[in-house]
């Protein structure tokens, strides 16, 4: 099968060519303002420019004549409406001229299945950083789901605003990394991770303080390092959940070498692996949508013109996969997470669990030994305030540095039980997390990973773990944060019982009324592609 592909989501037009087995052509044009940052419009009529005499140099490229095309995909969205329109525009013109089906794929997809394609991972964690665009994306129940993404802005938005007020123009990123080569100090930055949930908007704010007090390559480098070790940790936290072992990096951003060698430590560490495609398939490309248009049409996927609209926000999630992704979970011999490892031992004849913040290769010693500190005192301390609320947390038994040693809840984890559970079941289980989360915000608290991975069936009742991202003197945002996560990483582990989630809400409504749920759609309202 030979199919066509045109990428015109945001400033890149991009023509592919791909069979089953091989790239033929991959060729594309950036749009490069001429200062600030991309203008639709602007970006649009840079793609009808090109995009002529790109499908003409693809065309040449692959050898081929148009009509040997047995399809043609376009990138439906997520993206910007006037370049969506442009290239969807121009594959319909092809579709009725050479009368071959026509896809709209979604570009995020497109980036994981390029992916796996050039680089032979089977069933990965995806780290996708670009521009717009910070997501942890990964397979479960027949769709690739996001299980984590940026609270506010893209890393690659981020750095390109930076490098703008540093005077560099766009694409200011890999002028950034160059600049981070020469930095020598470590400049104190916010660091901000909320479970697999990540935001970039207090960092940019901090850094371009420091413009014009500290050297641009200080700024660069501790920027590049604070962000850089924030996106490992919310990718080791996603393997760990999902019990993945494959890291697949995408986005202009994952071209970043320093990036590449935080993931490759990172996966070393656990026995994972980092899977981190050619440079020309990493950044937005023509090549990556053919190849999932192919993917669709050799499964039976084709569209009537009439449902070829672009589709601006096209969620992840919203895409049936018809072919098989999942392969086996893995398995450890102890509990290892994002940050911390878990072992059971006893403590004067009491059963115990032992969580001990280790090192991480690929942090800075003055980013991982802060860290380390600063979470485990403030959990112990957390975890022994929460209880004054009534709320059922691990008795402590000693405090060291880097490590609690503290009961141990003996149960099953929720996470592993409750896609066997039956609705009745589950519905009484979700009333009971929303009591729960109900009186930990009543408290002035939030969680910060409030995942059914860090719940435990315990004597009839639901047990609350790991506060090492927990916050006091909670804000309503810090709260909707809790709500939104549950709510998000619920339907992605749990997908067949999503259609239960208005329990939850029900019972959280009724104790906490609706300040905290009208800010989580503030939130998801907030996201670039929702």
């Amino acid at each position: 099968m030979l199919v066509l592909g045109i990428e015109g989501t945001a400033h890149t037009v991009g023509v592919g060519i791909v069979t089953e087995e091989k790239v033929l052509a991959n060729v594309s044009h950036m749009y490069r303002p001429p200062e600030g940052g991309i203008h639709p419009r602007e970006a649009a009529n840079h793609h009808v420019q090109y995009l002529p005499s790109l499908l003409k140099e693809a065309m040449e490229k692959a050898n081929i004549e148009p009509h040997e095309l047995d399809g043609i995909s376009f990138s439906q969205g997520p993206g910007l409406g006037p370049c969506l329109r442009t290239v969807a525009t121009a594959a319909r013109v092809m579709s009725l001229k050479l009368n071959i089906p026509i896809v709209g794929v979604n570009h995020c997809i497109a980036h994981l299945e390029i992916g796996r394609f050039s680089t032979g991972a089977e069933d990965p964690v995806m780290l996708y950083v670009s521009g717009g665009n910070t997501q942890i994306i990964s397979y479960a129940s027949g769709r690739y789901r996001v299980f984590g993404e940026t609270l506010d802005i893209g890393v690659g938005n981020m750095l390109d605003k930076l490098a703008r007020e540093m005077g560099i123009p766009f694409p200011g990123g890999p002028r950034i990394e160059k600049l981070a080569l020469e930095g020598e100090k470590y400049i104190p930055l916010p660091y901000s991770v909320k479970g697999m949930d990540m935001a970039f908007s207090g960092i940019l704010t901090a850094a371009l303080n420091k413009i014009g007090k500290e050297r641009k390559e200080d700024i660069a480098y501790s920027v590049q390092e604070t962000v850089f070790a924030m996106l490992a940790e919310v990718t080791e936290r996603a393997l760990t959940h999902l019990r993945k072992d494959e890291v697949l990096l995408a986005g202009g951003v994952a071209r970043n070498k320093r990036l590449q060698e935080m993931l490759k430590i990172m996966a070393e560490e656990r026995g994972a692996s980092l899977h981190a495609p050619p440079g020309e398939l990493c950044v937005d490309n023509g090549a990556m949508i053919a190849y999932l248009g192919l993917l669709f049409l050799k499964h039976g996927k084709k569209m009537h013109l009439e449902d070829t609209q672009v589709i601006q926000k096209f969620r992840t999630d919203a895409v049936e996969i018809p072919w098989s992704v999942e392969k086996h979970r893995k398995e450890y011999l102890e509990a290892p997470g994002a940050e911390a490892i878990i072992r059971r031992n006893t403590f004067f004849g009491r059963n115990v669990v032992r969580k001990i913040r280790i090192s991480k290769g690929y942090r800075i010693r003055e980013v991982d030994i802060h860290l380390r500190k600063s979470r485990t005192r403030k959990e112990a301390r957390i975890m022994h305030e929460l209880k004054k609320y009534g709320v059922r947390t691990p008795i402590i038994y000693d405090l060291r540095e880097f490590e609690i040693v503290m009961e141990e809840i003996e149960g099953a984890n929720l996470a592993d039980v409750l896609n066997d559970m039956p609705s009745v079941g589950v519905k009484e289980v979700l009333r009971r997390i929303a009591q729960i989360a109900a009186r930990i915000h009543s408290a002035g608290f939030s969680h910060g990973d409030f995942t059914t991975g860090n719940m435990i069936l315990h004597d009839g009742d639901i047990v609350i773990i790991d506060w090492s991202m927990a916050e006091k003197g909670a804000s309503v945002e810090d709260k909707a944060v809790d709500i939104e996560m549950f709510e998000e990483t619920f339907k992605a582990a749990h997908y067949k019982h999503a259609t239960l989630l208005p329990v939850f809400f029900e019972e959280y409504r009724g104790i906490m009324g609706n300040d905290v749920l009208e800010q989580v759609e503030d939130i998801k309202g907030r996201r670039r592609y929702v």
